[in-house]
Protein backbone atom coordinates (compact mmCIF):
# COMPACT_ATOMS: atom_id res chain seq x y z
CA UNK A 1 0.00 0.00 0.00
CA UNK A 2 2.80 2.38 0.84
CA UNK A 3 4.50 1.48 -2.39
CA UNK A 4 1.34 2.34 -4.33
CA UNK A 5 1.04 5.71 -2.56
CA UNK A 6 4.62 6.58 -3.43
CA UNK A 7 4.07 5.72 -7.06
CA UNK A 8 0.87 7.83 -7.14
CA UNK A 9 2.61 10.84 -5.56
CA UNK A 10 5.49 10.60 -7.99
CA UNK A 11 3.03 10.52 -10.88
CA UNK A 12 1.24 13.64 -9.69
CA UNK A 13 4.55 15.49 -9.33
CA UNK A 14 5.57 14.52 -12.87
CA UNK A 15 2.19 15.63 -14.20
CA UNK A 16 2.55 19.05 -12.56
CA UNK A 17 6.06 19.48 -13.95
CA UNK A 18 4.89 18.56 -17.44
CA UNK A 19 1.99 21.02 -17.14
CA UNK A 20 4.27 23.86 -16.02
CA UNK A 21 6.75 23.06 -18.78
CA UNK A 22 3.99 23.05 -21.37
CA UNK A 23 2.61 26.38 -20.04
CA UNK A 24 6.09 27.92 -20.23
CA UNK A 25 6.45 26.81 -23.81
CA UNK A 26 3.10 28.31 -24.73
CA UNK A 27 4.07 31.68 -23.31
CA UNK A 28 7.35 31.91 -25.28
CA UNK A 29 7.10 34.24 -28.30
CA UNK A 30 9.60 33.96 -31.13
CA UNK A 31 10.66 37.31 -32.59
CA UNK A 32 12.93 38.44 -35.40
CA UNK A 33 14.62 41.85 -35.59
CA UNK A 34 13.51 43.67 -38.77
CA UNK A 35 15.22 47.03 -38.25
CA UNK A 36 18.94 47.62 -38.83
CA UNK A 37 19.40 47.28 -35.10
CA UNK A 38 17.13 46.96 -32.10
CA UNK A 39 17.71 48.55 -28.72
CA UNK A 40 17.17 46.43 -25.62
CA UNK A 41 16.07 48.72 -22.77
CA UNK A 42 15.84 48.28 -19.03
CA UNK A 43 12.17 49.27 -18.85
CA UNK A 44 9.34 49.48 -21.40
CA UNK A 45 9.97 53.17 -21.99
CA UNK A 46 11.65 54.93 -24.91
CA UNK A 47 13.51 57.12 -22.42
CA UNK A 48 14.75 54.14 -20.38
CA UNK A 49 18.40 53.07 -20.18
CA UNK A 50 19.67 51.03 -23.18
CA UNK A 51 21.21 47.68 -22.14
CA UNK A 52 22.25 46.18 -25.47
CA UNK A 53 21.80 46.34 -29.23
CA UNK A 54 21.09 43.45 -31.58
CA UNK A 55 21.50 43.39 -35.35
CA UNK A 56 18.90 42.90 -38.06
CA UNK A 57 17.82 39.26 -38.47
CA UNK A 58 18.57 38.25 -34.87
CA UNK A 59 15.99 35.87 -33.43
CA UNK A 60 14.72 36.55 -29.93
CA UNK A 61 12.41 34.85 -27.47
CA UNK A 62 9.93 36.94 -25.53
CA UNK A 63 8.28 35.81 -22.35
CA UNK A 64 5.39 38.23 -22.63
CA UNK A 65 4.18 41.45 -24.17
CA UNK A 66 3.47 44.55 -22.12
CA UNK A 67 1.61 47.11 -24.17
CA UNK A 68 3.91 47.92 -27.13
CA UNK A 69 6.98 46.23 -25.61
CA UNK A 70 8.24 42.62 -25.53
CA UNK A 71 10.20 41.24 -22.55
CA UNK A 72 13.10 39.30 -24.13
CA UNK A 73 16.25 37.48 -23.00
CA UNK A 74 19.39 38.12 -25.06
CA UNK A 75 22.67 36.18 -24.96
CA UNK A 76 25.98 38.08 -25.11
CA UNK A 77 29.15 36.89 -26.87
CA UNK A 78 30.77 36.15 -23.49
CA UNK A 79 28.00 33.65 -22.72
CA UNK A 80 26.11 35.81 -20.24
CA UNK A 81 22.44 36.64 -20.72
CA UNK A 82 20.51 39.83 -20.09
CA UNK A 83 16.80 40.50 -19.91
CA UNK A 84 15.20 43.67 -21.25
CA UNK A 85 12.48 45.20 -23.43
CA UNK A 86 12.33 45.71 -27.19
CA UNK A 87 9.72 47.81 -28.99
CA UNK A 88 7.24 46.05 -31.27
CA UNK A 89 8.09 48.34 -34.21
CA UNK A 90 11.63 46.87 -34.34
CA UNK A 91 10.64 43.18 -34.51
CA UNK A 92 8.15 40.85 -36.08
CA UNK A 93 6.55 37.72 -34.67
CA UNK A 94 7.85 34.58 -36.34
CA UNK A 95 5.36 31.91 -37.44
CA UNK A 96 5.26 29.18 -34.83
CA UNK A 97 2.86 26.89 -33.24
CA UNK A 98 2.73 29.10 -30.24
CA UNK A 99 1.05 32.41 -30.72
CA UNK A 100 1.26 35.23 -28.28
CA UNK A 101 -1.78 36.06 -26.29
CA UNK A 102 -3.22 39.11 -28.00
CA UNK A 103 -3.45 42.18 -25.90
CA UNK A 104 -6.66 44.04 -26.35
CA UNK A 105 -5.92 47.46 -27.81
CA UNK A 106 -6.78 50.45 -25.77
CA UNK A 107 -9.91 51.91 -27.24
CA UNK A 108 -9.57 55.56 -27.85
CA UNK A 109 -12.67 57.63 -27.25
CA UNK A 110 -14.28 58.53 -30.50
CA UNK A 111 -14.33 62.14 -31.44
CA UNK A 112 -17.81 63.49 -31.77
CA UNK A 113 -18.89 63.60 -35.35
CA UNK A 114 -19.86 67.00 -36.63
CA UNK A 115 -22.92 66.89 -38.75
CA UNK A 116 -22.77 69.20 -41.72
CA UNK A 117 -25.52 71.74 -41.47
CA UNK A 118 -26.31 74.05 -44.33
CA UNK A 119 -26.11 77.59 -43.04
CA UNK A 120 -28.16 79.96 -45.08
CA UNK A 121 -27.11 83.60 -44.85
CA UNK A 122 -29.71 85.80 -43.30
CA UNK A 123 -30.96 88.37 -45.74
CA UNK A 124 -29.60 91.80 -44.97
CA UNK A 125 -32.12 94.28 -43.78
CA UNK A 126 -32.65 96.87 -46.43
CA UNK A 127 -32.09 100.30 -44.94
CA UNK A 128 -34.39 102.77 -46.61
CA UNK A 129 -32.82 106.20 -47.04
CA UNK A 130 -34.67 109.01 -45.33
CA UNK A 131 -36.73 111.76 -46.89
CA UNK A 132 -35.65 115.25 -45.91
CA UNK A 133 -37.65 118.45 -45.53
CA UNK A 134 -35.66 121.61 -44.82
CA UNK A 135 -36.70 125.05 -43.63
CA UNK A 136 -33.98 127.70 -43.61
CA UNK A 137 -33.39 131.41 -43.30
CA UNK A 138 -30.40 133.69 -43.53
CA UNK A 139 -28.73 136.58 -45.26
CA UNK A 140 -27.54 137.07 -48.84
CA UNK A 141 -24.83 139.54 -49.79
CA UNK A 142 -25.15 140.77 -53.38
CA UNK A 143 -24.46 143.81 -55.53
CA UNK A 144 -27.27 144.78 -57.94
CA UNK A 145 -24.91 147.14 -59.75
CA UNK A 146 -27.29 149.12 -61.98
CA UNK A 147 -29.79 149.73 -59.16
CA UNK A 148 -27.08 150.99 -56.81
CA UNK A 149 -25.35 153.08 -59.47
CA UNK A 150 -28.61 154.77 -60.42
CA UNK A 151 -29.42 155.66 -56.79
CA UNK A 152 -25.97 157.22 -56.46
CA UNK A 153 -26.24 158.92 -59.86
CA UNK A 154 -29.68 160.49 -59.30
CA UNK A 155 -28.55 161.88 -55.93
CA UNK A 156 -25.36 163.35 -57.38
CA UNK A 157 -27.29 164.74 -60.37
CA UNK A 158 -29.63 166.84 -58.18
CA UNK A 159 -26.79 167.94 -55.89
CA UNK A 160 -24.98 169.21 -58.97
CA UNK A 161 -28.09 170.68 -60.63
CA UNK A 162 -28.94 172.63 -57.46
CA UNK A 163 -25.40 173.97 -57.28
CA UNK A 164 -24.42 172.53 -53.91
CA UNK A 165 -20.99 171.47 -55.11
CA UNK A 166 -21.34 168.28 -53.06
CA UNK A 167 -21.32 164.58 -53.89
CA UNK A 168 -23.05 161.88 -51.91
CA UNK A 169 -21.52 158.66 -50.67
CA UNK A 170 -24.31 156.10 -50.60
CA UNK A 171 -23.68 152.59 -49.30
CA UNK A 172 -26.17 150.97 -51.69
CA UNK A 173 -28.21 147.79 -51.44
CA UNK A 174 -26.15 144.73 -50.56
CA UNK A 175 -27.64 142.66 -47.74
CA UNK A 176 -31.03 141.03 -48.19
CA UNK A 177 -32.90 138.42 -46.19
CA UNK A 178 -33.79 135.04 -47.63
CA UNK A 179 -36.06 132.18 -46.58
CA UNK A 180 -36.51 128.78 -48.17
CA UNK A 181 -38.25 125.42 -48.10
CA UNK A 182 -36.93 122.33 -49.84
CA UNK A 183 -37.88 118.65 -50.07
CA UNK A 184 -35.25 115.99 -50.77
CA UNK A 185 -36.06 112.60 -52.27
CA UNK A 186 -33.45 109.82 -51.71
CA UNK A 187 -31.78 108.49 -54.86
CA UNK A 188 -29.35 106.42 -52.81
CA UNK A 189 -28.06 106.12 -49.29
CA UNK A 190 -26.22 109.46 -49.49
CA UNK A 191 -27.58 111.10 -52.65
CA UNK A 192 -30.81 113.11 -52.73
CA UNK A 193 -32.80 114.98 -55.35
CA UNK A 194 -34.11 118.29 -54.06
CA UNK A 195 -37.08 120.40 -55.11
CA UNK A 196 -37.83 123.67 -53.40
CA UNK A 197 -37.99 127.43 -53.46
CA UNK A 198 -36.34 130.44 -51.84
CA UNK A 199 -37.69 133.93 -51.35
CA UNK A 200 -35.50 136.93 -50.75
CA UNK A 201 -36.20 140.64 -50.43
CA UNK A 202 -34.37 143.79 -49.49
CA UNK A 203 -34.35 147.56 -49.93
CA UNK A 204 -31.96 150.33 -48.97
CA UNK A 205 -33.07 153.83 -47.97
CA UNK A 206 -30.49 156.58 -48.42
CA UNK A 207 -31.19 160.19 -47.46
CA UNK A 208 -29.18 163.34 -48.12
CA UNK A 209 -30.37 166.57 -46.43
CA UNK A 210 -28.99 170.07 -46.91
CA UNK A 211 -30.00 173.76 -46.76
CA UNK A 212 -29.69 176.11 -49.72
CA UNK A 213 -30.88 179.74 -49.89
CA UNK A 214 -32.93 179.38 -46.71
CA UNK A 215 -34.70 176.33 -48.15
CA UNK A 216 -34.44 172.85 -46.72
CA UNK A 217 -33.82 170.06 -49.18
CA UNK A 218 -34.06 166.34 -48.78
CA UNK A 219 -33.11 163.67 -51.32
CA UNK A 220 -34.38 160.11 -50.78
CA UNK A 221 -33.45 157.07 -52.88
CA UNK A 222 -34.60 153.48 -52.32
CA UNK A 223 -33.43 150.65 -54.60
CA UNK A 224 -35.23 147.39 -53.87
CA UNK A 225 -35.23 143.73 -54.91
CA UNK A 226 -37.53 140.77 -54.49
CA UNK A 227 -36.88 137.34 -55.91
CA UNK A 228 -38.67 134.01 -55.81
CA UNK A 229 -36.42 131.24 -57.09
CA UNK A 230 -37.54 127.68 -57.81
CA UNK A 231 -34.73 125.19 -57.44
CA UNK A 232 -33.91 121.63 -58.49
CA UNK A 233 -30.69 120.31 -56.98
CA UNK A 234 -28.62 117.29 -56.03
CA UNK A 235 -27.41 116.87 -52.46
CA UNK A 236 -24.57 114.51 -51.55
CA UNK A 237 -23.51 113.55 -48.02
CA UNK A 238 -19.95 112.14 -48.01
CA UNK A 239 -20.17 112.07 -44.21
CA UNK A 240 -23.01 112.11 -41.70
CA UNK A 241 -22.30 115.69 -40.62
CA UNK A 242 -21.22 117.20 -43.96
CA UNK A 243 -22.93 117.69 -47.30
CA UNK A 244 -22.55 119.51 -50.62
CA UNK A 245 -25.31 120.69 -52.91
CA UNK A 246 -25.58 122.04 -56.47
CA UNK A 247 -28.54 122.90 -58.65
CA UNK A 248 -30.35 125.06 -61.17
CA UNK A 249 -32.73 127.89 -60.29
CA UNK A 250 -35.50 129.73 -62.12
CA UNK A 251 -35.70 133.32 -60.86
CA UNK A 252 -38.88 135.39 -60.82
CA UNK A 253 -37.50 138.76 -59.74
CA UNK A 254 -38.88 142.24 -59.21
CA UNK A 255 -36.71 145.35 -59.15
CA UNK A 256 -37.98 148.63 -57.74
CA UNK A 257 -36.74 152.18 -57.27
CA UNK A 258 -37.84 155.36 -55.54
CA UNK A 259 -36.35 158.83 -56.17
CA UNK A 260 -37.85 161.71 -54.16
CA UNK A 261 -36.78 165.34 -53.96
CA UNK A 262 -38.28 167.58 -51.25
CA UNK A 263 -37.94 171.37 -50.92
CA UNK A 264 -39.76 172.63 -47.86
CA UNK A 265 -43.40 171.69 -48.62
CA UNK A 266 -42.81 170.96 -52.28
CA UNK A 267 -41.83 167.56 -53.61
CA UNK A 268 -41.59 165.44 -56.71
CA UNK A 269 -41.20 161.66 -56.93
CA UNK A 270 -40.48 158.81 -59.32
CA UNK A 271 -41.12 155.23 -58.40
CA UNK A 272 -41.16 152.12 -60.51
CA UNK A 273 -41.55 148.36 -60.33
CA UNK A 274 -40.48 145.88 -62.99
CA UNK A 275 -40.47 142.07 -63.16
CA UNK A 276 -38.02 139.78 -64.92
CA UNK A 277 -37.30 136.09 -65.44
CA UNK A 278 -34.08 134.15 -65.94
CA UNK A 279 -32.22 130.93 -65.07
CA UNK A 280 -29.26 130.72 -62.71
CA UNK A 281 -27.31 128.15 -60.73
CA UNK A 282 -26.25 127.62 -57.15
CA UNK A 283 -23.76 125.57 -55.15
CA UNK A 284 -23.47 125.11 -51.40
CA UNK A 285 -21.75 123.22 -48.60
CA UNK A 286 -22.93 122.74 -45.06
CA UNK A 287 -22.69 120.90 -41.77
CA UNK A 288 -25.54 119.30 -39.86
CA UNK A 289 -26.07 117.98 -36.34
CA UNK A 290 -28.83 115.66 -35.11
CA UNK A 291 -31.10 116.99 -32.38
CA UNK A 292 -33.34 113.93 -32.28
CA UNK A 293 -33.74 110.90 -34.53
CA UNK A 294 -36.11 112.90 -36.74
CA UNK A 295 -34.76 116.45 -36.46
CA UNK A 296 -31.46 118.06 -37.48
CA UNK A 297 -30.07 121.56 -37.33
CA UNK A 298 -27.73 122.72 -40.09
CA UNK A 299 -25.57 125.64 -41.16
CA UNK A 300 -24.90 126.28 -44.85
CA UNK A 301 -22.78 128.58 -46.97
CA UNK A 302 -23.84 129.04 -50.60
CA UNK A 303 -23.09 130.95 -53.78
CA UNK A 304 -25.69 131.78 -56.41
CA UNK A 305 -25.33 133.19 -59.90
CA UNK A 306 -28.20 135.00 -61.61
CA UNK A 307 -28.45 138.09 -63.83
CA UNK A 308 -31.67 139.45 -65.27
CA UNK A 309 -31.91 141.98 -68.12
CA UNK A 310 -35.49 141.63 -69.35
CA UNK A 311 -37.40 143.62 -66.71
CA UNK A 312 -40.77 145.07 -67.67
CA UNK A 313 -43.10 147.17 -65.54
CA UNK A 314 -44.38 150.70 -65.04
CA UNK A 315 -43.04 154.02 -63.79
CA UNK A 316 -45.13 156.51 -61.80
CA UNK A 317 -44.35 160.20 -61.56
CA UNK A 318 -46.12 162.45 -59.03
CA UNK A 319 -45.53 165.83 -57.38
CA UNK A 320 -46.95 168.18 -54.77
CA UNK A 321 -49.01 169.99 -57.44
CA UNK A 322 -51.08 166.85 -57.95
CA UNK A 323 -49.60 165.85 -61.28
CA UNK A 324 -49.45 162.09 -61.87
CA UNK A 325 -48.14 160.28 -64.90
CA UNK A 326 -47.68 156.55 -65.52
CA UNK A 327 -45.50 154.99 -68.18
CA UNK A 328 -45.23 151.30 -69.01
CA UNK A 329 -42.18 149.80 -70.60
CA UNK A 330 -38.83 148.20 -69.94
CA UNK A 331 -36.22 148.99 -67.34
CA UNK A 332 -33.41 151.03 -68.93
CA UNK A 333 -30.06 152.24 -67.70
CA UNK A 334 -28.16 155.20 -69.19
CA UNK A 335 -25.93 158.15 -68.39
CA UNK A 336 -27.34 161.70 -68.17
CA UNK A 337 -25.29 164.91 -68.53
CA UNK A 338 -25.38 167.78 -66.00
CA UNK A 339 -22.77 170.51 -65.61
CA UNK A 340 -20.33 168.73 -67.85
CA UNK A 341 -20.57 165.49 -65.83
CA UNK A 342 -22.40 162.25 -66.62
CA UNK A 343 -24.50 160.53 -63.98
CA UNK A 344 -26.08 157.05 -64.05
CA UNK A 345 -29.87 156.88 -64.23
CA UNK A 346 -32.35 153.99 -64.23
CA UNK A 347 -36.02 154.36 -65.19
CA UNK A 348 -38.82 152.39 -66.81
CA UNK A 349 -39.43 153.80 -70.29
CA UNK A 350 -41.77 152.85 -73.08
CA UNK A 351 -38.91 152.96 -75.58
CA UNK A 352 -35.16 153.42 -75.53
CA UNK A 353 -34.37 156.98 -74.32
CA UNK A 354 -32.85 159.16 -77.06
CA UNK A 355 -33.39 162.73 -75.80
CA UNK A 356 -30.47 165.17 -75.61
CA UNK A 357 -28.04 164.53 -72.78
CA UNK A 358 -28.60 160.74 -72.82
CA UNK A 359 -25.53 158.57 -73.32
CA UNK A 360 -25.23 154.79 -73.86
CA UNK A 361 -28.81 153.69 -73.11
CA UNK A 362 -29.31 149.92 -72.64
CA UNK A 363 -31.51 147.45 -70.81
CA UNK A 364 -30.77 147.44 -67.11
CA UNK A 365 -28.65 144.57 -65.81
CA UNK A 366 -29.69 143.53 -62.31
CA UNK A 367 -27.19 141.17 -60.73
CA UNK A 368 -28.69 138.77 -58.19
CA UNK A 369 -25.44 136.85 -57.70
CA UNK A 370 -23.91 136.67 -54.27
CA UNK A 371 -22.93 134.69 -51.20
CA UNK A 372 -25.36 133.60 -48.53
CA UNK A 373 -25.14 132.14 -45.05
CA UNK A 374 -28.18 130.26 -43.81
CA UNK A 375 -29.22 128.20 -40.83
CA UNK A 376 -32.25 126.00 -40.53
CA UNK A 377 -34.05 122.87 -39.45
CA UNK A 378 -34.17 119.60 -41.33
CA UNK A 379 -36.98 117.14 -40.74
CA UNK A 380 -36.02 113.47 -41.32
CA UNK A 381 -38.78 110.96 -42.02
Amino acid sequence: MKKFSCILSAGLVMLCLLTLSSAGQVQKIRLKVVSEQANIRLRPDIASEMLWQVAQGTELEAERKEGEWYLVTVGKPDGSRIQGYVHESLVEVMDSGVKPVPVAPVRQPEEPRLRAVEVRPRPERQVRPDYLLTLAGGGLYLSPTDLNRAAQGVTDYYLSDLGTGKRANLSGLHLVWCYGLEFFYPLGRRVFLGLGFEYMQGAKDSTVSFTLDSSSYRLLTRPGLRDLSWRISLLYQPADIFYVRAGLEVHLARASYLYRLEQDDLWLEWKGRASGLNIGWTEAAGVQWPVTSWLQVYLEGAYRYARIRNFEGHNEYSDSDGLMRTEKGKLYYWLVEAGGQYYPALFIRERTPTEPGVLDPRLADVNLSGFSLRAGWRLVF
